[in-house]
């Protein structure tokens, strides 16, 4: 297992093929009105702020990333090792606002309960202050950032999201920004619902043991 495994607890790239490993990482770095998502980066006191917003209790509640400073220095390094995930701050009008996780599902420990292609993209979202949640900005930043992932990743033909099944809220919101339900997966100690919002044309996934070899990128296109 690649060493960094141990410090991004769902990376799981047993058994991928080489091309599925060298898909790009998930893009980052663009614009939306007064929302900017940009890397984090490792020398500003961007670890330092993100370690402090998910030790709050209500990301803490949601993520189970209460790590200390050590551990979130160590998972973000390793993050931009990889083209797995990348982590990502989200500044409104040039004030961080919220911590975000976009990622390569078919790299993840989710991407082995479906039929995951090594395109396929997510995200986790923290917002940091509970003041600026139920205003609908969490719901405004998953639609744009699923915009704006089929438009920069032309291979990507879905974003996948992974709500607790049991959140109704979250799931409602994914709901209303497109994605349509696959169905419903213990993943470790979690009971999640699986959706996906495909590229037009593209058919959904469905539930079950992904196809995860070379072959299988040639039969998608």
């Amino acid at each position: 297992m690649n060493a960094t495994a141990p410090v991004l607890p769902r990376y799981a790239i047993d058994g991928l093929p080489a091309s599925w490993l060298a898909v790009p990482p998930p893009p980052t770095g663009f614009h939306h009105g007064e929302l900017h998502f940009r890397e984090a980066r490792t020398d500003n006191g961007d670890i330092e702020m993100i370690c402090e917003w998910m030790n709050r209790p209500h990301t803490a509640k949601g993520w189970e990333y209460d790590w200390p400073l050590e551990r979130w220095d160590a998972h973000i390094k390793a993050q931009l090792r990889t083209g797995y995930s990348r982590p990502v701050v989200v500044e409104q009008h040039g004030r961080p606002i919220a911590y975000m996780e976009f990622y390569r599902m078919a790299q993840d420990i989710v991407g082995h309960h479906y039929e995951a292609r090594p395109h396929d993209l997510s995200v986790h979202l923290a917002i940091a202050d509970p003041a600026d949640t139920g205003r609908g900005l969490g719901s405004r930043i998953i639609g744009e950032i699923t915009e704006e992932f089929l438009d920069r990743d032309r291979a990507c033909d879905a974003v996948v999201f992974e709500p607790d099944a049991a959140n109704s809220a979250s799931r409602k919101m994914i709901e209303n920004n497109g994605a349509s339900l696959l169905g419903e997966v213990r993943v470790r100690h979690r009971h999640i619902a699986l959706y996906a919002r495909v590229r037009d044309g593209r058919p959904l996934p469905r539930i079950g043991q992904p196809v995860r070899t070379a072959s299988a990128d040639i039969a998608a296109d």
